[in-house]
């Protein structure tokens, strides 16, 4: 970047100024007495550039217009990468700054406001005020080692971004830590707290089996309890109609097998006068109790008809003692069936081991509460041998009513005694049950924000490990580049200081930390800072720094760079002076073009363009 022109109206010590023809190279010298302008100059340049000054900001910005004027200007045109730009600021009464950045090439406003120029400039230039300050705007009181861990020096090396991107990883590294250091021991309390649970997670299962075995058995007597009840009712009825239709059964199949025999007996005499008639006739005499030939004659003329008759009678009696069977007796039986079946399943119902149905801990756990399964056990297993052969008489309906009633009775009771004990016990088990799913849901529920505390500290800790290995990447890569940085500065450094010593330095050396060495030929090694006189101290800082600009300016993609040194020569003889001021122009191709302030220079000065102020002078034009 190279200054071409610089305008200003009512700012600090000038109501105008104004600055043109400026070369692109060669030293410009800027003289005057304390209090003469030439600050007001080097302020107007970095208002211009930043919106700021080294002792203003845009807060105070207000503290820049001249005494007496409302308002303030800056008009500054600089050419970048064969691109020339204008950039105007304005400080209004009210001390606010408006700020407008042209190209002039492609006469095209590209920025309106103060933040846009910002943000522009900072893609043309490639650095903001800090760094300008450290690199391209010098004062003597700045002429020192420089701070390696200054945003500047970063900007120089090109490591400013792997310094914010490092520094964001590290500002995330110690959030992630801590963190992790608040989520352990709320992880810990958690812990403790689901291990005070003690959750087993068998038991719950194991008490819904116990409850559904116990109401299956409940469900299962109380529906035999009212089917006993209700077959004892009927079972008196059914006997009766049991009875009444086996003799009708009975009557009819006797009648049955009665014409069955005759209609066989007729079928065959039909057959033997048909097919042996002349044994049938020689059979026959005269005194045989029966006359053959008015048989024989009956038996043609209604034989057929007779057997016929007999053979529809046989078959009605047939139909009839099926329908009696299939529609009478055949229901009854089943009826007696089922009720002999619930009969046996009630008394093996209560007579059944139903601790040997449930989990072992639940019998124990309702033994525990006084409701021992074993209670449930009936104590008619005796009666075994009784039921059984009831069961057998009322398949037949042969058991007698009363003893039928008396029997399912005393069953239909113990079922009804049985099924409220099992439901006592549902009751203790239905209480655990509620309880244990309460203790398993907040333990389900401790287990997922152990889960999600769990997955937050895996994923804090993998953040750490990705951020530790972010930051060591980055810092070996910005280590690599320090160090090439530093040998460019060093070997730059060597090239410019002996211009400036009259050639009794030559060469630096400059560590990590920017720490400068310098080879002194009279030991013939490497002398520390400290070692050498104030005055070529600042010599070296001054070729130093001179060194740096020159790196930041080719990391910027600039071929040309002006530089601004403030007083540089306060603590330099005049020897020293002059020996600078005749190579300041010809130490760099980059830093082309050199602003010099001071109160004086040495007669003889060879300067490009001379500024000279005076005290007094607020309008300036050169």
């Amino acid at each position: 970047m190279i200054i071409n022109a610089l305008t200003a109206e009512n700012f600090r010590k000038y109501k105008k100024l104004e600055l043109r023809d400026i070369p692109e190279r060669g030293l410009i010298t800027v003289s005057g007495s304390n209090e003469s302008g030439k600050t007001s100059i080097a302020d107007a340049l970095s208002f211009a550039l930043f919106g700021r000054t080294y002792l203003t900001d845009e807060d105070n910005a207000g503290k820049l217009i001249h005494w007496g004027a409302k308002s303030a200007s800056v008009m500054l045109t600089f050419t970048k990468d064969q691109d020339t730009y204008q950039l105007i600021r304005i400080i209004n009464e009210n001390g606010s700054v408006d700020a407008q950045l042209f190209n002039e090439n492609k006469a095209d406003m590209i920025a309106d406001t103060p933040k846009e120029a910002e943000e522009k400039l900072k893609e043309i230039l490639g650095y903001g005020y800090p760094t300008f300050s450290d690199s391209f705007y010098l004062v003597q009181r700045e002429l020192s080692t420089p701070n390696p861990d200054s945003e500047s020096i970063k900007d120089m090396v090109g490591i400013s971004e792997y310094s914010r991107v490092s520094n964001g990883f590290l500002r995330d590294n110690e959030r992630d830590n801590q963190a992790l250091l608040d989520l352990r021991p709320k992880y810990e309390e958690i812990y403790h707290e689901l291990k005070t649970l003690n959750i087993d997670d068998t038991w719950l299962p194991e008490l819904v089996d116990a409850r559904e075995t116990l109401e299956t058995t409940q469900e299962t007597g109380g529906s035999l309890a009212n089917n006993l009840q209700n077959a004892s009712d009927s079972y008196a009825t059914n006997r009766s109609y049991y009875l009444k239709a086996k003799g009708r059964y009975g009557f009819v199949r006797v009648i049955s097998d009665i014409l069955l025999a005759l209609l066989i007996a007729s079928l065959m005499a039909w057959g033997v006068m048909v097919f042996l008639p002349e044994e049938t006739e020689a059979l026959t005499s005269p005194d045989a109790w029966f006359d053959y030939q008015v048989f024989k004659t009956w038996s043609e003329e209604w034989m057929s008809l007779f057997s016929a008759g007999l053979a529809i009678l046989f078959f009605i009696g047939m139909v009839w003692s099926w329908r009696i069977e299939d529609q009478e007796l055949q229901p009854l039986r089943q009826t007696a069936n089922a009720f002999a079946d619930n009969l046996m399943d009630g008394q093996r119902i209560i007579t059944a081991d139903i601790e040997s149905m449930v989990p072992v801990r639940c019998a124990s756990y309702l033994d525990a509460r006084g409701q021992g399964i074993k209670m449930l056990l009936g104590d008619d297993e005796g009666n075994q041998d009784k039921l059984e052969t009831l069961s057998e008489d009322i398949k037949t309906y042969t058991a007698e009513n009363e003893r039928v009633v008396l029997s399912a009775k005393a069953l239909h009771i113990r079922l009804k005694d049985q099924g409220r004990d099992i439901n006592y016990r549902n009751t203790e088990l239905n209480q655990e049950i509620d309880l244990e799913i309460a203790r398993t849901a907040e333990a389900a529920q401790l287990k997922r924000t152990l889960d999600g505390f769990d997955q937050s500290m895996q994923e804090h800790s993998m953040n750490i490990k990705v951020q530790t290995t972010g930051v060591e990447l980055l810092r070996r890569s910005a280590k690599d580049l320090t160090e090439q940085f530093n040998q460019s500065v060093s070997k730059t450094s060597a090239r410019i200081l002996p211009y400036f010593t009259n050639q009794h330095y030559k060469n630096v050396k400059i560590d990590e930390q920017l720490n400068v060495a310098v080879f002194s030929e009279e030991k013939n090694d490497f002398m520390d800072f400290d070692e050498i006189s104030s005055g070529t101290q600042r010599q070296i800082m001054l070729a130093l720094r001179i060194a740096m600009s020159e790196e930041l300016a080719k990391n910027n993609d600039n071929e040309h760079q002006f530089i601004i040194l403030d007083e540089p020569f306060a603590f330099f003889d005049h020897e020293r002076t002059v020996t600078t001021l005749e190579q300041l122009p010809n130490i760099s191709e980059i830093i082309s073009q050199v602003w010099v302030v001071s109160q004086e220079f040495p007669e003889g000065t060879q300067d490009d363009k001379v500024i000279a102020c005076a005290q007094g002078q607020d309008v300036f034009e050169s």
